[in-house]
């Protein structure tokens, strides 16, 4: 029982560490990434630690179906695009589905009462064909959420988190 009590409380900080990490980005314009020292390419100790966080995310209580998230808050956005103006998730979360992602789960975070979207976890297909459709995705969805775009590696998720 007492095991069970810290994860809850021990749980949202390690995985808020974990997405200050990994979402931590100087500048928005990848041709200024390598002056703030962040790599242009999450690297594969980067990916490792992304399905890592996902499988935690994955398992935890705070999350839910991106579908059953976009049902109750239609209006969700993500990031924002070049000129600031926030991008609407439902929009991302069809084509990422098109795409062919197996699973698409928003992680998400309480302040109060209020419930709001912390970030996204992609389950990957394994098929080549969709799997390249997902990670075309990626370089627009990095750039909205500020953190450094990812190839694939084989690795099993994709995540971006919300500001």
């Amino acid at each position: 029982m007492k095991a069970k009590s810290m994860w809850k409380i021990v749980a949202p900080a390690v995985i808020a560490s974990l997405l200050a990490v990994g979402c931590s980005k100087k500048s928005s314009d990848f041709s200024e990434a390598a002056d703030a020292d962040v790599p242009e390419v999450a690297d594969s100790n980067m990916t490792a630690e992304i399905d890592n966080m996902a499988e935690a995310i994955l398992q935890s209580a705070d999350k839910m179906e991106a579908a059953d998230w976009l049902t109750q808050h239609p209006t969700s956005h993500m990031g924002g695009d070049a000129n600031g103006q926030p991008i609407r998730l439902a929009p991302i979360v069809s084509r990422l589905r098109d795409a062919g992602a197996q699973r698409i789960v928003i992680n998400t975070a309480k302040i109060g009462q209020r419930e709001f979207p912390a970030g996204m976890v992609i389950v990957l297909p394994s098929d080549a064909g969709p799997r390249r459709k997902v990670f075309k995705m990626d370089a627009q969805l990095s750039q909205a959420c500020q953190q450094p775009p990812v190839i694939d590696r084989g690795q099993k998720y994709l995540h971006y988190g919300f500001d």
